[in-house]
């Protein structure tokens, strides 16, 4: 029996909020809207200002975006429920080694205990990945829109 060489790889979107490059599974995200327009139909004809809709920003120890309108949207199925996520820019698609390429989160990440949807660390092109999970039910709570 032949041996696989496989190397078990993870693809994830990668996404800017504030000076924070962060990664998700790309398999959460069940559409990417482009930039915040409460009247565009998601891909099942749900209204975005209809959803819960989440500044990452917060998340991050950074204040609520001022401007939401320039924000970009992530949307994920969260447990049978739509969310909307706010980042300030989607980034790259990249694919990374499971085994060689993902690390487990410093110890002592201050965000890490304000944020308990990280859960590791990869590097990118030079860049410190934070990797987050989005379907993760956190203790943040929706913005009021």
């Amino acid at each position: 029996m032949e041996k696989s060489n496989k190397v078990a790889t993870l693809e994830i979107l990668t996404f800017w909020v504030g000076p924070f490059l962060l990664g998700v599974e790309a398999g959460q995200i069940a559409s990417l809207p482009g930039p915040l327009n409460r009247e565009l139909p998601t891909h099942d004809g749900e209204v975005i200002d209809e959803l819960p809709i989440l500044d990452l920003r917060p998340a991050c120890g950074l204040p609520e975006a001022m401007n939401t309108q320039q924000c970009q949207v992530l949307l994920v199925n969260r447990a049978g429920e739509m969310v909307a996520y706010l980042v300030d820019q989607v980034a790259d698609l990249i694919t990374v080694e499971i085994g060689g390429q993902i690390w487990p989160l410093p110890p002592l990440l201050d965000v890490q205990k304000r944020w308990q949807q990280l859960w590791g660390v990869c590097q990118w092109n030079g860049q410190l990945v934070l990797l987050v999970d989005l379907q993760y039910e956190s203790l943040n709570t929706p913005k009021e829109g």
